[in-house]
């Protein structure tokens, strides 16, 4: 029964987790990733996978630390999602 208990609770972890924006991970891939073009293509990622989620305070701190979370990864296109999911986070906190 605790094995029960316990698994469940692993899972309700993990369904919690992927409910939110956490800025922790988008820089964790700035300081995990050592090779430019994999950590851009992480980070992209990440954006789009969690863009629904995060919200304009949120996308103001990426923005202001991007460039030392990507370094050279820092790119036209990493700016532009981001401008895209603050723009999207207005709308949202409108309604």
């Amino acid at each position: 029964m605790r094995w029960l208990i316990l698994i469940l609770l692993f899972g309700l972890v993990g369904a919690v987790a992927k409910n939110g924006c956490h800025i922790r991970e988008f820089y964790g891939i700035g300081y995990t990733t050592h090779d430019p073009t994999q950590r851009h293509k992480e980070m992209l990622g990440w954006l789009i996978e969690n863009s629904e989620h995060c919200k304009t305070d949120d996308y103001v701190v990426i923005w202001n630390n991007l460039s030392e979370w990507a370094g050279s990864a820092d790119s036209v296109q990493l700016r532009a999602k981001i401008i895209h999911g603050y723009k999207d986070a207005i709308e949202r906190e409108r309604k």
